[in-house]
C-alpha cells in the first residue's frame, strides 16, 4: 500500500513538471523576444514637427546648433528647480537670438555669415521657469555647463514685444557666448584674476543671494548694479568668479550704452553714503580702487575682442544697440497694429 501510494506521489509529480514545462513552451512561442531593448522602450518617440523643420533649417544646418528643448532633467543644473518649455515660446525665443546675437556677429562688419559656424554652441537647451539656486539667487546660465552648451531660462514668461524681456535673454545669451569664444580664444585668465582677485565670493550662500532678493523689480537684476560697481564690478553676477566677471563685461557692453557704462565707472569711483569724516580717507581710497578695477576690465575685454576676434567690440556695441532697437520697435509696431 505504502509502495502505491509513494508511486502516486511521484506521478503527480511528474505530471506537474510536464504540464508547467508545456505552459512555460506555449508562452514562450506566443511572446517571442522583443528586439527593442528596454531603454529603447523607455523612449518617447516624437513626431518631427514644423518647429523642428524651422530649428533645422535656421540654426542647426547653417550653424550646427542642436536645440533641445525636449524635457531633459539631466541637463539642468544640480540644486535648481525648473521645468520645460511651453513649445509656442520656443520659436519666439529662437527667433529672438537669432536676430540679436548670430546675426550680430554675422555682419560682413565683424565675422560674416559664416562667422559662427564651429564657434556657436553645439546645444542650445531651453526650459520653461527660472535658474534659481538653494540660497535664491537667480543665475543667467547654467554654471556646470560647459562652453558647447547654451542654456535658456524663463522660456514661458518670455514676450518678443516687451523690451525688458528681451534684455534679460539678451544678457544670459551674449554671457554665455562670451564664455564659448573664451575657450575657443584663451585670453590670459591669470591677467584677468588678478585685477579683483579679492572681489569674487564663487558661491551665493553669503549675502549676494540676499542682495539680490532685495531688488523689487526682476527686470533690474541684471542690470549695471550700484552695489557691484563699488566693488570694482559691472554686476552682481561679476561678483561670483573671474570667468564670470569676463562674460559680464562683455555680456553688459553689448547691451548697455557708452554713457551707462560711463555711470557705472562714476558710481564705482563714488564713496557709499553714510561714512564718518574719520573714515573718509579709507572710504575714497576704496572707491579709487573700484573704479580702477572696473576700468581696467572694461579695457582688458575690448583689448581681448580687437586682438583675439578681431573685432571692435565698440563698434559691435553701437551695431547690438541698432538691431535691438529695431527688433523691439518693430514688435511694438506689430503690438499697436
Amino acid at each position: 500500500m505504502k509502495q502505491y501510494k509513494g508511486m502516486m506521489i511521484k506521478n503527480k509529480r511528474l505530471l506537474g513538471l510536464i504540464l508547467l514545462s508545456a505552459l512555460l513552451s506555449i508562452s514562450c512561442t506566443r511572446d517571442k523576444l522583443s528586439e527593442v531593448s528596454a531603454v529603447e522602450q523607455n523612449k518617447v518617440l516624437r513626431s518631427h514637427t514644423d518647429l523642428d523643420q524651422w530649428i533645422k533649417e535656421t540654426l542647426t544646418l547653417p550653424y550646427g546648433i542642436e536645440v533641445v528643448y525636449h524635457w531633459d532633467r539631466n541637463a539642468a543644473e544640480v540644486g535648481s528647480y525648473t521645468y520645460p518649455p511651453k513649445e509656442d515660446k520656443v520659436r519666439e525665443v529662437l527667433e529672438t537670438a537669432k536676430r540679436l546675437w548670430i546675426d550680430l556677429y554675422s555682419q560682413d562688419t565683424f565675422g560674416g555669415s559664416k562667422y559662427l559656424f564651429g564657434k556657436a554652441p553645439i546645444k542650445l537647451y531651453l526650459y520653461g521657469g527660472k535658474n534659481i539656486d538653494f540660497y535664491g539667487f537667480e543665475h543667467l546660465a547654467n554654471r556646470a555647463a560647459t562652453g558647447t552648451e547654451m542654456h535658456l531660462y524663463n522660456v514661458n514668461d518670455f514676450d518678443a514685444k516687451d523690451e525688458t524681456k528681451v534684455y534679460a535673454l539678451m544678457r544670459s545669451v551674449h554671457h554665455q557666448f562670451a564664455h564659448r569664444l573664451s575657450e575657443l580664444f584663451p585670453y590670459d585668465r591669470d591677467v584677468f584674476l588678478s585685477i579683483s582677485s579679492h572681489r569674487y565670493h564663487y558661491s551665493t550662500a553669503d549675502y549676494l543671494a540676499k542682495v539680490q532678493t532685495t531688488i523689487k523689480n526682476r527686470n533690474d537684476i541684471w542690470k549695471i548694479s550700484k552695489y557691484a560697481n563699488r566693488y570694482g564690478c559691472i554686476t552682481l553676477n561679476a561678483l561670483l568668479s573671474a570667468p564670470d566677471d569676463f562674460a559680464e563685461m562683455v555680456s553688459v557692453s553689448l547691451l548697455h550704452t557708452p554713457r551707462e557704462l560711463k555711470q557705472a565707472l562714476k558710481n564705482a569711483n563714488t564713496p557709499p553714503p553714510g561714512y564718518d569724516e574719520e573714515e573718509k580717507q579709507k572710504v575714497m581710497e576704496e572707491a579709487k580702487q573700484a573704479h580702477k578695477e572696473l576700468a581696467e576690465k572694461l579695457e582688458f575685454v575690448r583689448n581681448y575682442y580687437s586682438k583675439n576676434l578681431g573685432v571692435n567690440l565698440v563698434q559691435m556695441q553701437r551695431s547690438a544697440h541698432k538691431l535691438m532697437k529695431l527688433y523691439t520697435s518693430k514688435e511694438e509696431k506689430e503690438k499697436e497694429s
